[in-house]
């Protein structure tokens, strides 16, 4: 049985042998050299006082039967961050959750000094390696090329480290097509939101989008008819809206792409792939987002694809990103915490929507995707049934299947999720095993 331990002195020559056997096709330099500066700090002192943002080095090695068969340093950044460098098991240790027990260190030193995030960099060409960080919450942040030595690639990965949060209520959130009522908030939220970063959005940009948005029937690129979608809670506010402008050659231009807070934003990346696909074959848009914006573009997939200064107004730049819709698009759903939970323990079988457009072309067979902030799991449509109301449907299923938590409160909670005009589009209920 492997034990976790911090790194001893006397471990330099195993650690250094380990390391020029784990880095040598991957990376240029002296990685005995570099075991020796680490080691050596990590054992005594861990300041490091070579290092110009670094503030410690600290290491753990996993040993059984007096063997090191697993080693992880990271580095302690002023900036309150950390870096994996490196991590690495010998071959007769992987698959048997060593790495795990290694990265929990790293966890608990985070949580403890409230670092902010942890980051690495992997060669492309590390297959294993990047697809254990990718599988464990790491997301891609790009590209580095011939970075540490010239035929080879790095790829670099981060993870933002949950902390206490001030609660923040789930509200349940719709990407819907604009309707007129919708006009005077989309107007608002375009004009408080924009001028800062463009020129020229003002009451008749909004009224030449609102335009473009009547020739949506025309179907025809040189028309620049546009889509609008919204994100509205159950009560009616308006927290986002996108407009798509199909292309020639396909692209789909979103713009704007706008939302008042990251739920309603992620709304946006998560059900606009599956709505858009039949209209092109890539997304793109031009936007001046937050770093909590980045981060959520990066972990749905998005590539920063251009740094665009002064494009739209004096000392701003402007950033394209962009999404290719490459075959099929898994429909995508968005689920509270504590029904996620339960659908994927089998508690939950039953998820009831009303017939919106996209739930309309759910069918018997298909997976999709759910999505609970940064958690997801794919299921299976075993039925789909529908009915015209939501007292009729409950008269048909069991309320338990659908709410486990409150059953007798099944109507009530259901029709404070939807509105009577949305109960009227029909309500679907969607019978769904974990894959």
């Amino acid at each position: 049985m492997a034990v976790i331990r911090f790194v001893r002195q006397d471990d330099l020559l195993e650690i250094a042998e380990i390391m020029h056997n784990a880095l040598e096709p991957y990376y240029g330099g002296d990685h005995k050299a570099h075991a020796k500066r680490i080691v050596e700090t990590a054992s005594s002192q861990q300041e490091d006082s070579k290092g110009h943002f670094s503030h410690s080095q600290i290491m753990y090695v996993a040993e059984e039967d007096g063997k090191i068969i697993g080693l992880l340093n990271f580095v302690v950044k002023y900036q309150g961050t950390i870096k994996i460098s490196p991590l690495i098991l010998i071959s007769e240790a992987r698959g048997r959750g060593i790495s795990k027990l290694l990265m929990a260190k790293v966890q608990d030193y985070a949580e403890k000094y409230k670092v902010r995030h942890i980051y690495c960099t992997v060669a492309e060409k590390n297959e294993l390696a990047l697809s254990y960080f990718l599988n464990n919450g790491f997301i891609n942040a790009g590209k580095a090329i011939n970075h540490y030595r010239l035929d080879m690639n790095e790829i670099m990965l981060y993870k933002v480290v949950q902390h206490e949060k001030e609660y923040i209520e789930e509200r349940t959130i719709s990407v819907v097509p604009m309707e007129e009522s919708d006009k005077d908030k989309v107007r608002t939220l375009i004009l408080d939101r924009l001028t800062s970063y463009f020129n020229g959005v003002d009451d008749r940009w909004v009224d030449a989008l609102f335009e473009g948005y009547a020739r949506k029937g025309s179907l025809d690129p040189n028309e620049k008819y546009k889509i609008i979608w919204v994100a509205k809670t159950n009560k009616g506010e308006v927290l986002g809206v996108v407009a798509a402008t199909p292309k020639k050659g396909d692209p789909i231009k979103l713009m704007p792409m706008i939302a008042c807070n990251i739920q309603a934003f992620s709304a946006f990346l998560i059900d606009l792939p599956h709505i858009l696909r039949e209209y092109g074959h890539k997304v793109y848009t031009h936007t001046v987002p937050t770093s909590i914006e980045v981060e959520t573009l990066q972990y749905y997939g998005w590539n920063l694809e251009a740094m665009m200064p002064e494009a739209y107004k004096e000392g701003i730049t402007t950033q394209q990103w962009g999404l290719v819709l490459e075959g099929e698009i898994m429909k995508n759903m968005r689920v509270k915490f504590k029904y996620f939970k339960a659908i994927i323990s089998g508690e939950k079988p039953l998820e009831v929507r009303v017939g919106y457009d996209s739930i309309k072309k759910i069918k018997p067979g298909d997976n999709i995707k759910l999505e609970c902030g940064k958690e997801s799991r794919i299921v299976k449509v075993k039925d789909v049934r529908i009915y015209n109301s939501f007292k009729k449907m409950l008269e048909n299923e069991e309320a338990s299947h659908i709410v486990p938590d409150n059953p007798a409160e099944a109507l009530a909670i259901l029709q404070g999720i939807y509105s009577p005009n949305k109960e009227k589009l029909g309500v679907y209920v969607l019978e769904v095993n974990p894959v």
